[in-house]
C-alpha cells in the first residue's frame, strides 16, 4: 500500500483528496501547513507527496526546497492556485514529478501517484 502525504491549506480539497485516495487503497496522511510537511518527511517514509506550493508564501517555498534536499528521489506532485510564474520555475528547479494548477481533478492526481509507483517498481 502506497503511503502519500497531502499538504494543502484548503480543508475541503485536502479532505476530499484523502477520501478519494483512500478509496483506491492508498494510505494517506493530510496536513494543512507546509511547516508540518517537513516534520513528517523527516520522521516517516512516503511514496509521494502532494504539495500545495504558494509562491507568495515564502515559508511554503522554503519548505518545498528543504523536502527536495532531504530526499531527492521522493516524488513531489505540486499543485498551486497561483498564476505566478514563480510556481512553475520553482517546480522545475526542484525537479517536481508533476505540476498542476487548481482546479485539478482527483483522478489526475491519482494517475500521477500511480505513475510514480510504477516508475519506482521498474527501477528496483
Amino acid at each position: 500500500m502506497a503511503k502519500v502525504l497531502v499538504c494543502d491549506h484548503e480543508y475541503s480539497f485536502r479532505s476530499s483528496l484523502r477520501k478519494s485516495l483512500e478509496s483506491d487503497g492508498f494510505s494517506v496522511h493530510d496536513i494543512s501547513r507546509a511547516s508540518e510537511a517537513l516534520k513528517y518527511v523527516l520522521k516517516e517514509k512516503f511514496d509521494a507527496i502532494v504539495f500545495n506550493l504558494q509562491p507568495d508564501n515564502m515559508i511554503s517555498t522554503l519548505i518545498f526546497s528543504a523536502i527536495r534536499t532531504i530526499d531527492k528521489e521522493l516524488p513531489v506532485i505540486v499543485i498551486t492556485d497561483s498564476d505566478e510564474s514563480l510556481s512553475s520555475v520553482s517546480s522545475i528547479i526542484h525537479e517536481t514529478f508533476r505540476y498542476f494548477r487548481k482546479p485539478v481533478g482527483y483522478r489526475e492526481i491519482k494517475e500521477a501517484i500511480n505513475e510514480t509507483i510504477i516508475l519506482k517498481l521498474n527501477s528496483e
